[in-house]
């Protein structure tokens, strides 16, 4: 289920910076476009280190064969963006706008993604680890051949999602929205137990303390 790495040449040039042109087969590395306005923008085969996106509008941007290490996309508008083998490693989404996403051959790890919205995504072949997803949107979203690890999810609305070859490993769901559309999600035996009382609350099962 590990999806595939990027296709990254052996050589990149370094870029002095970005623009609504976007790069390819170059690095960026310690560069700040907080507010970017480039919807569009193209990322292909390239990586980028410490670069701060935050708030950037880049809604229809196409990512390929690339890595994003360290970035900031706090609050950026990434809808309807698509992704192919692209990782992103250690890096705020906080707040981020990832809705009608169309994501394939995507890693996240490591990153913090509270309170960021997926709604309507489509993701198919995607590993998600050691992120931090509390409070974020997945409704309506659509995930195929996902792995999710280790991650939280608490307060997550997955309300209309659907999962189909989807598993869970490791991660905590108090207080999910929607949590009756997990059916067909795989998870262990001791997940399941950890997360009984959401479990409980989604069919409707009263808990006492007796």
């Amino acid at each position: 289920m590990r999806p595939d790495p990027p296709d990254l040449p052996a050589r990149l040039e370094p870029a002095e910076g970005l623009d609504g042109e976007g790069l390819r087969e170059a690095a960026l590395s310690d560069a700040a476009f907080a507010g970017l306005d480039a919807p569009g923008l193209s990322i292909d085969a390239c990586v980028l280190d410490g670069v701060v996106l935050a708030g950037a509008r880049l809604g229809g941007a196409q990512l390929r064969d690339s890595e994003l290490r360290r970035c900031d996309l706090a609050n950026a508008d990434l809808r309807c963006v698509r992704a192919r083998r692209v990782r992103f490693a250690g890096g705020r989404l906080t707040g981020a706008l990832l809705s009608e996403a169309d994501l394939g051959e995507v890693e996240l790890e490591d990153c913090r993604a509270d309170l960021a919205a997926f709604a309507g995504a489509r993701l198919d072949r995607v590993l998600i680890a050691s992120c931090d997803l509390h409070g974020s949107d997945w409704q309506s979203a659509r995930l195929s051949r996902v792995l999710i690890e280790d991650c939280d999810l608490n307060g997550a609305d997955l309300t209309g999602a659907r999962f189909e070859s989807v598993e869970l490993r490791g991660c905590r769901l108090d207080g999910v929205r929607g949590a009756a559309t997990l059916r067909g999600v795989t998870m262990s035996w001791d997940d399941v137990l950890a997360n009984a009382g959401v479990f409980a609350a989604a069919c409707g099962v009263r808990v006492s303390d007796a």
